[in-house]
């Protein structure tokens, strides 16, 4: 792209957490411009009244979706934040009329081809089955083949991101078999920004329990792609755990028989050319990951047992880091573009 060429990018649902922090991520970007952002509830507002951290870099007012329909032809690309269950009914009519966007969907509609999972574990039949399978599943760091030029991508849910940076190269390496055990914490954030019980301040801010325990919808893309690359049969039982604070994920992958030399050489071949992944020996920290698109992976243990540790921002390389990468990897640009910076540290 020559000069100072910018493509033109949309936003779906733009007032949400995961809306905001893509927005937050794009204004940085060298190589796009935010053409327009919905929000439906929101509709007529300015973005910088509602998402004040954006004043003086995200100008005008969130718009509908059948206006933002009107006006793909301003854009190369769009981004669907919206809830899950919706996306299923937008992006078939919006990917029929223009089969050269590029639509990164954030939503759980499309991370697997397995419709029936889908009902399961989301509670609704799916609108959209015939789609499915024509969805590439956007984990970046194993997919860059598939995604160099693809239109369809489903971007990994938050909870499914750190376990995958943890059980893929597993998988790869032929060490994922018998009964996995993983837990996860998370911050309030992946809950979304409508008050409930599970995000509600005095509940949360000096609490600390589990939820939805070996039952997380975040299991069915999880095991739908490590069951494609593990060579072996698993059972993987997944708690996640809610803890006062408000983003990142801590994953902990248990591997009994695993010495954590073995896992070091795993993990050393599986990223240590990435550019966003850090491994590590021992415990990695949230705060090293805060605000960021990039990712820790620590290895720990004991005699022939073997622990291995992720962290992740559940908005940044949980949500709009992710994003960004296969972005990056759909049109072509450097991958890290718009996303080679550092966070805070306290």
């Amino acid at each position: 792209m020559a000069g100072d060429e910018r493509i033109g990018v949309g936003v779906l649902g733009g007032s949400g957490y995961i809306g905001a922090e893509l927005l937050r991520y794009l204004v940085v970007h060298p190589r796009v411009e935010i053409r327009w952002v919905t929000a439906h509830a929101r509709s007529g507002e300015k973005v910088a009244d509602v998402l004040p951290n954006l004043r003086g870099f995200v100008g005008g007012g969130f718009i509908e979706i059948e206006e933002a329909e009107a006006r793909i032809g301003e854009v190369r690309a769009i981004f669907l934040a919206l809830p899950h269950n919706q996306s299923q009914d937008v992006i078939p009519r919006i990917a029929e009329r223009h089969p050269d966007l590029v639509i990164i969907d954030m939503a759980g509609d499309f991370r697997t081809d397995d419709s029936a999972g889908y009902e399961r574990f989301y509670g609704k039949k799916h609108a959209a089955p015939q789609w499915l399978p024509r969805f590439v599943y956007g984990f970046t760091e194993l997919e860059r083949p598939a995604l160099r030029g693809a239109r369809l991508i489903a971007n990994p849910g938050c909870f499914a991101t750190g376990l995958l940076l943890a059980l893929a190269p597993l998988a790869k390496a032929g060490r994922l078999s018998g009964d996995i055990c993983v837990t996860a914490v998370t911050g309030s954030s992946g809950s979304g920004n409508k008050p409930s019980a599970a995000t509600h301040h005095p509940e949360r801010a000096s609490n600390f329990r589990s939820y939805k325990v070996l039952v997380h919808q975040h299991r069915l893309e999880v095991e739908h792609y490590l069951r494609k690359i593990a060579a072996s049969e698993f059972r993987l039982h997944f708690v996640p755990q809610s803890a006062p604070l408000v983003r990142g994920i801590f994953v902990t992958v248990f591997l009994p028989g695993t010495s954590a030399g073995d896992l070091r050489r795993i993990f050393d071949d599986a990223y240590g050319g990435e550019p966003l992944i850090a491994v590590v020996d021992g415990s990695p920290e949230l705060r090293w990951i805060q605000g960021t698109p990039r990712s820790f992976v620590g290895i720990a243990g004991t005699g022939g047992d073997g622990v291995v540790f992720t962290v992740t921002d559940n908005l940044g390389k949980g949500a709009a880091g992710q994003a960004i990468q296969n972005l990056n990897c759909a049109l072509g640009f450097p991958e890290t573009e718009g996303l080679d910076w550092p966070g805070g540290y306290v």
